[in-house]
C-alpha cells in the first residue's frame, strides 16, 4: 500500500504542480519575470498541498474518511487522470497540433475535477452514509 500511495502523491503532485504554474502564468498580468516567479511559488504550494492530502488521506489511511475526503480524493485523482491524458496525450498523438495542451488545461482536467467530486459523493453515499 505504500508504493500506492507514493505513485498517486507524485502523480498529484506533478499535475497540480504543472496545472497551477499554467493557469497562473496566463492569468496574471505582469510582463517580466515576476509572474513566473509567483506562479511557480503559487504552483509548488497547491502541488506539495495536493500531495500531503493524497499522501495522507492515500490508500491504507487508519481514520474513518469523510464527505470532504471523498470529494477531495475523487476530485484530485480524477482531474490529475483528466489533466495528465488531455495535456499530454494531444502531444504523443498529434505532435503537430500546436494548440493539444489546451484540451488538458481548459476540458479534460476541469472536467475531471467536476467529475471526480461528484462521483467521490456518490460513492460516500453508496457506502451507506446520506449526504449531509
Amino acid at each position: 500500500m505504500g508504493i500506492a500511495r507514493a505513485a498517486l502523491a507524485f502523480v498529484a503532485l506533478a499535475a497540480a504542480y504543472t496545472f497551477v504554474f499554467w493557469i497562473a502564468v496566463a492569468l496574471l498580468p505582469f510582463d517580466d519575470g515576476a509572474s513566473s516567479f509567483i506562479a511557480s511559488v503559487l504552483a509548488l504550494v497547491a502541488a506539495v498541498g495536493a500531495a500531503w492530502f493524497v499522501w495522507r488521506r492515500g490508500p491504507g489511511a487508519s481514520s474513518r474518511p469523510g464527505l470532504g475526503h471523498y470529494v477531495l480524493k475523487g476530485a484530485i485523482v480524477t482531474g490529475t487522470i483528466g489533466f495528465v491524458g488531455g495535456f499530454f496525450g494531444p502531444m504523443v498523438f498529434a505532435p503537430d497540433a500546436n494548440q493539444g495542451p489546451l484540451l488538458g488545461l481548459f476540458i479534460t482536467g476541469p472536467g475531471g475535477v467536476v467529475l471526480g467530486a461528484v462521483g467521490g459523493v456518490l460513492y460516500w453515499m453508496s457506502r451507506g452514509r446520506p449526504a449531509a
